[in-house]
């Protein structure tokens, strides 16, 4: 059978030099002008066949083409080896292990070039390897930034079949696998777990192993996205200890779950923000034209991460949830339940088990169990309230809250008289920078001379209020909502005169009108026609003051020119044609963050990391905070956001109208600002 193996490889060779009439890659010429750092010995071990691309030295690469098949002819020396060590192989296989240098998660053969060929040929899928790592010498590019990343996965794991697209996703999958404690700031280190037992190291490559056979047969000819990265999100969407163990047959079953997910990952712009509700979302289907006997009812169900009675977030959903009851009356019926993330999957489970068929998740800490609950039941809406997640199969929402900060901004920088402003802020997770920057240039638009003192109410051991008045600060934006059971002071935009202090300004979340509109588009049939339009996308619902899901409060006590300046902005970002976000705006380190004439695209708002220069604080650590709020802070935080290359950009900072109406209000102001209204002490927001 030797020269009929032999014909049938060499066939193959010349096919593939006809494709691309390449021959091996040689790792010597790969590295010509390349610094090294040095290479490490990795012993021998069991390395994958789809990695071994080339050979070390030259002496041996037009022998084969870059499919490692022989291109010799069979009357050689080298051909009757071949077929030889073939025959050989098919009967005993391979005993003597092959010695390769990796470089880059890449094998290149130094010696054993033939039996990786015969081995390719008989469809082996390992070989054993005596393995010496080749260390690129650090650089910032992002090819070195994986690279380092699958060195700390690879010392854990011992496994080299795993690639991935993008720095941050081998520590993720570590995470998944084997959660680690995160770092506490930008510059930080994640702490590594220790390395896997034999036990574990089996079943994480059992799992890949089905993952990435099913997944290249099905759907990777359609989709950019290495395995590696597809099997991540396999494993962060069920849990890596809720699918160990299952059968080959219940994975590709749980695979075929989610296999709309795929198009989302490998999509250059995975999401879709809805900014306001659509035309289509506001179609009657055509089947609820046509009469009906009887009316189902919609059972809505409301998860809280805390009681609405003692939590300003919870609350405001919960207003949302009343509002619901009014506006539909018996067409609907709500139920609500506060639970911990732990109690959340059984809830669910039990919501739906009592015919719910629609469930908003309140809190962005129950995303991950939203996302396998709307798997298991795509029978059942399920959305969450977050801004960070990129899943077809689970819708989110938010509101854009930094258009209240803006405006409550302009309000800050007119009214104080220290031109020391106070920022207190909750946790330092996605979109928090977004609304203190929104707010520090609200106050630079009106008073470029003002600084904002940023702190945070989450701080162990500290309180705002004490190092506000160390720095003589005399207007303070703290929380936006309260609840029932809440201190009816503090909150809000308010200013203080001495020891007395009045509400200026308040935000409003008006989550009840995001409600109304998803609950109605679903009551005419039209849910389905948002995703339609965006097959490949996930849907995002950010809905601000066009939409009137927010919307600011403002006391009727404020001087007149500011409250025209207000009613203006407002009108112009109602109407889309004014944006916060607007350049030219600098960072803290004097950088260019956002050009002239250009805005920021709302993922680069939720995503910011930075702040505005008129800012004075940062960012703190997660172990700055006081032990009760980290666990939250700690997966949602910034740091874990990869820069980009450059923020998105659109044209137009606002019609020439608007821009002219408010630089002439502004103008006006200024102008009489040298003399502050007085505000009497029942100054109370317009309600």
């Amino acid at each position: 059978m030797s020269v009929q193996d032999y014909t049938k490889a060499q066939k193959s060779a010349e096919k593939q030099f006809k494709q691309d009439g390449k021959y091996l890659p040689v790792l010597e010429e790969i590295l010509r002008g390349k610094e090294i750092e040095g290479q490490l010995p990795l012993g021998q071990i069991e390395i994958p066949i789809s990695m071994i691309v080339g050979t070390a030295q030259s002496e041996r690469t037009s022998a084969f083409a870059s499919n490692f098949m022989p291109l010799l002819n069979y009357e050689t020396e080298f051909g009757t080896k071949w077929s030889e060590l073939c025959d050989s192989v098919r009967e005993v296989g391979v005993h003597e292990p092959i010695t390769v240098m990796e470089y880059m998660q890449r094998f290149y053969v130094c010696e054993g070039n033939k039996r990786v060929s015969v081995s390719i040929f008989n469809g082996a899928v390992s070989i054993e390897a005596k393995v010496t790592r080749i260390i690129p010498k650090p650089d910032k590019s992002k090819e070195y930034r994986i690279y380092t990343e699958f060195m700390d996965f690879y010392r854990i794991s011992g496994i080299y079949e795993i690639e991935m697209n993008q720095p941050g996703e081998f520590l993720r999958l570590i995470q998944t696998i084997t959660p680690m404690e995160v770092p506490d700031g930008p510059d930080q280190n994640y702490k590594l777990p220790p390395p896997w037992n034999e036990e574990l190291r089996k079943d994480v490559r059992f799992l890949y192993s089905i993952f990435s056979g099913y997944y290249l047969d099905k759907y990777d000819q359609r989709m950019p996205l290495k395995p590696g990265v597809a099997f991540l999100h396999f494993l962060e969407i069920f849990g890596f200890e809720q699918i160990r163990g299952l059968s080959s047959l219940e994975l590709r079953r749980r695979i075929n779950q989610i296999r709309k997910e795929f198009n989302v990952i490998g999509n250059v712009n995975p999401s879709s923000y809805i900014l306001d509700p659509t035309e289509v979302s506001r179609k009657v289907a055509l089947t609820k034209k046509i009469p009906l006997t009887g009316t189902q009812v919609l059972h809505i169900a409301f998860l809280f991460p805390r009681d609405p009675r003692g939590s300003g977030w919870s609350y405001n959903h919960e207003l949302g949830r009343r509002y619901l009851e009014d506006t539909f009356g018996d067409a609907i019926t709500t139920v609500s339940y506060t639970c911990d993330v732990d109690e959340a999957e059984a809830i669910i489970e039990q919501a739906i088990a009592e015919g719910c068929r629609m469930i908003f998740t309140t809190s962005p800490v129950y995303h991950a169990v939203s996302m396998r609950m709307a798997v298991a039941h795509p029978e059942v809406i399920i959305l969450n309230c977050s801004m960070n997640t990129a899943y077809k199969q689970l819708r989110t929402y938010y509101l854009r809250i930094y258009e209240a900060k803006f405006i409550n901004g302009l309000i800050a920088g007119y009214m104080t008289e220290s031109e020391r402003i106070g920022y207190i802020a909750d946790y330092p997770v996605l979109g928090m920078p977004a609304s203190v920057s929104a707010f520090a240039l609200g106050v630079k638009m009106v008073n470029p001379r003002a600084m904002v003192y940023l702190d945070w109410s989450t701080l162990e051991n500290h309180d705002p209020h004490e190092y506000f008045r160390s720095k003589q600060i005399d207007v303070i934006s703290s929380r936006d909502i309260k609840a029932p059971e809440l201190d009816d002071t503090d909150f809000g935009l308010y200013a203080l005169y001495g020891d007395v202090s009045f509400r200026l300004a308040m935000p409003v979340w008006n989550w009840g009108n995001l409600y109304e509109e998803l609950v109605h588009s679903v009551l005419i049939g039209a849910w389905k026609n948002d995703g339609n339009q965006n097959e490949s996308q996930a849907l995002n619902y950010y809905w601000g003051m066009s939409s009137g899901a927010i919307d600011v409060f403002i006391s009727d006590k404020l001087p007149a020119g500011i409250q025209r300046l207000v009613n203006l902005v407002k009108k112009a970002i109602t109407e889309n044609e004014f944006k916060p976000f607007t350049g030219p705006i600098y960072g803290q380190d004097g950088t260019c963050k956002v050009e002239a004439e250009q805005f920021l695209l709302p993922d680069e708002i939720i995503r910011a990391d930075w702040m505005p220069d008129n800012v004075f604080g940062k960012i703190p650590k997660v172990s700055d905070l006081d032990p009760k709020f980290r666990d939250f802070a700690k997966w949602h935080t910034v740091f874990g956001i990869e820069e980009e290359t450059g923020p998105a950009v659109m044209q137009s900072i606002a019609s020439p109208e608007a821009a002219d109406a408010i630089a002439t209000t502004m103008q006006e102001i200024t102008a009489n600002s040298t003399e502050m209204q007085e505000i009497t002490t029942d100054t109370e927001q317009s309600d």
